[in-house]
């Protein structure tokens, strides 16, 4: 492998920084210097084989939205799409999860049309973008005869960049036959997502373990967990398919499995109790509201049960007198008011606040109120009694 540090050159590309090694190779962001776009170049801990060099090739004609695009293929290197975003980490929201599922699935989908099972998919190898899913490093991707509908130019390949004979991919999210040496297609890439939406839902692996000999047994022998408390029963039958130990009790492609998460409800028992919550209150500020209006429109046409008792003085038109005390009776709108009048001889009483009140000479004797705070301007009819 090429030594590399920044200012390195590669053919037309230059070396900038480095983003990150592995067992397989370092990564390094670099320029290339003829269109002055930054890519991202993978370089190969080993010589690539002619086998591998047609395999990269054909990996470089898929050209979806959320799988990185290969640009070009060097010697001992794979130059690739730059993308700026971070790790798929859990737990996440149920629906962001779903979302990014599905898009992950989509990709998937894409790869094994063309014949092109990752056998490497994990969190690390996925990353979020502003934009969703992309889906990195097709580093031990091998070649098949495509699906149908697929292209036909992909041949098959059993060889990787790993030495001959050696187990592909990483541990924990690995299929049983892929951990056992056997035989991968695309189910084998179908366990690996169940393994990684398992992790976005919960943010725990599905088979997590401290040795890499308790990691194999609990993929060979164990079930995962539940996720009853987090999803729905349909959503956790779901994920239960793609983590079938036997390849042929497995969702069979990608498109099955996201047909099926549109279909199936998301919520568990925990979200459906919360939504419960949410709808009863509501209901209840509803009820509430309802209640109010209706106390509202009563108020204003109901009668009013006990009138308030308003005293102010009462004096007879010009030239003209009380000959005693007087009860007048006033009609209101509602229920009739008793007022008292005052005698002449009578000291004057002090006013008090509230409507004004006066006779008008219109044939027959009208109270005439003005309009106050609780007394709108309205004529009632007078009539008077000896007391």
């Amino acid at each position: 492998m090429i030594t590399c540090s920044a200012g390195t050159r590669l053919g037309p590309y230059e070396i900038l920084s480095s983003i990150g090694a592995g067992g397989m190779g370092e990564v390094w962001k670099a320029r290339d210097t003829r269109l002055g776009r930054i890519v991202a170049i993978k370089m190969s801990a080993a010589q690539f084989s002619q086998r591998f060099e047609r395999e990269a090739r054909a990996i470089a004609v898929l050209n979806h939205p959320h799988i990185c695009t290969l640009h070009d293929v060097g010697p001992d290197y794979l130059v690739m799409e730059y993308i700026e975003g971070r790790p798929l980490r859990g737990p996440l929201p149920l629906e962001k999860a779903i979302e990014y599922a599905k898009q992950i699935l989509d990709a998937l989908d894409a790869a094994h049309r063309r014949g092109i099972v990752h056998r490497d998919l994990k969190p690390g190898n996925i990353l979020v973008t502003k934009s969703g899913i992309k889906l990195l490093d097709f580093g031990l991707a091998k070649a098949e005869q495509p699906q149908a509908g697929g292209s036909g130019d992909a041949e098959t390949i059993e060889k990787t960049l790993t030495q001959e004979g050696a187990v592909a991919g990483t541990l924990p999210y690995m299929a049983p036959e892929q951990m056992q040496g056997r035989h991968v297609d695309a189910r084998a890439d179908i366990f690996a997502f169940g393994c990684v939406f398992y992790e976005m839902l919960t943010g725990k692996r599905a088979f997590g373990a401290e040795s890499a000999a308790s990691i194999m047994a609990a993929v060979l022998e164990r079930e995962a967990p539940s996720i009853s408390e987090i999803a729905s029963a349909p959503l956790e039958r779901v994920l239960r398919g793609c983590l079938a130990k036997d390849p042929e009790e497995r969702w069979q492609s990608a498109r099955d499995v996201r047909r099926a998460l549109e279909l199936a409800p998301a919520g568990g028992a925990a979200p459906t109790r919360r939504r419960w919550r949410e709808r009863a209150a509501w209901i209840a500020a509803a009820a509430c509201l309802a209640i109010a209006l209706f106390i509202s429109v009563w108020s204003l046409h109901a009668p009013e049960g006990n009138p308030e008792l308003v005293r102010f003085p009462v004096y007879p038109p010009k030239n003209s007198f009380f000959s005693g005390p007087q009860n007048v009776t006033v009609l209101g709108i509602n229920s009739p008011f008793l007022l008292m009048a005052v005698p002449l001889h009578s000291s004057r009483p002090p006013p008090v606040p509230g409507p004004c009140c006066g006779f008008e000479p219109l044939g027959t004797s009208r109270l005439a109120c003005c309009p106050g705070p609780r007394m709108p301007n309205i004529h009632f009819g007078l009539h008077t009694a000896t007391g």
